[in-house]
């Protein structure tokens, strides 16, 4: 049973990681506590679904499609709320309540057009895969396998000259800018990256499990506590935390129920913040430093 589970959770944190990581990309980069980031994610589990079932196109077509959607998203929250709230030299709070107004704006006319019940694509049981006493989907392995790609990508890309770039640029924008770098290009860049995740995700979860429009807040929260888990100042954390909340939830689900995973996931975030604001891979620095 127990390996069983750990499995299960170990996929489930694959996902976790993979969105969390966008948002992570997100927040890091540009200080934007990106809720919107859940409704991207609605967003492009919908244009699956609409691709594959609407128009039954051939699937990576319908993958594709919704990938363009996601980034596209992200690009025009950007564009259209962020930049003129920065422009403005706003606090950080106008951004929140923005990005809080994409979400609900976002969610409501997507329930309006579709509905608000549960959509699925596969009905019926899935084609499953033992190992050993283990046994898993093929849309589990698919995610897993898709987030040791994205794990792989992410720390080729970091090294490269354009990922040294994005850290420089998370940690000193306006140095950046003064090198000669146009800082409204990189962060359209990042927001585009950032949903592309987010989209990555949400395809695969929506091919698992199904969706409806509420979807992207559990996403969206997930992605929070995980980027805390794992530490806020490394792109690196928000990974960790995603697999370990993944793991954390199926034992909770295996040792109370699954009513409890909510309580229990939220229960880390506020030790975290008590104990180990730094997360998991940060490290304590002195009062001056932060």
């Amino acid at each position: 049973m127990l390996p069983q589970l750990l499995a299960n959770g170990l996929c489930a944190g694959a996902l976790y990681a993979i969105v969390a990581l966008g948002f992570g990309i997100i927040y890091r980069s540009t200080g934007v506590f990106h809720f919107a980031h859940g409704a991207i994610y609605t967003i492009a589990a919908y244009l699956t679904y609409l691709m594959l079932v609407a128009t039954n196109i051939w699937w990576p077509v319908a993958v594709a499609v919704a990938l363009l959607g996601a980034a596209f998203s992200g690009v025009l929250a950007e564009l259209l709320v962020y930049r003129p709230i920065q422009k403005r030299r706003a606090s950080p709070l106008a951004a929140l309540i923005g990005s809080f107004g994409i979400y609900l704006f976002a969610v409501n006319l997507i329930a309006l057009i579709a509905g608000n019940e549960t959509k699925v694509l596969r009905p019926g049981v899935d084609i499953t895969f033992e190992v050993g006493s283990v046994i898993l989907t093929r849309f589990q392995l698919l995610g897993f396998a898709t987030f040791v790609v994205t794990l792989v990508a992410f720390f080729l890309f970091k090294k490269s000259r354009l990922g040294r770039l994005l850290t420089a640029f998370s940690d000193n924008p306006a140095l950046v800018e003064v090198l000669g770098w146009n800082a409204s290009v990189i962060r359209i860049a990042i927001f585009a990256a950032g949903s592309l995740l987010a989209g990555i995700s949400a395809i695969i979860s929506v091919m698992d499990i199904g969706m409806d429009p509420h979807v992207g807040m559990s996403a969206l929260l997930i992605s929070a506590v995980a980027v805390v888990v794992g530490g806020v100042k490394l792109f690196e954390g928000a990974i960790v935390g995603g697999v370990v909340l993944g793991i954390v939830q199926s034992l909770v689900v295996w040792q109370f129920s699954v009513r409890w995973m909510d309580v229990f996931t939220f229960s880390i975030l506020v030790l975290f913040l008590v104990l180990r604001p730094q997360g998991l891979l940060g490290k304590k620095v002195r009062l001056e430093e932060v």
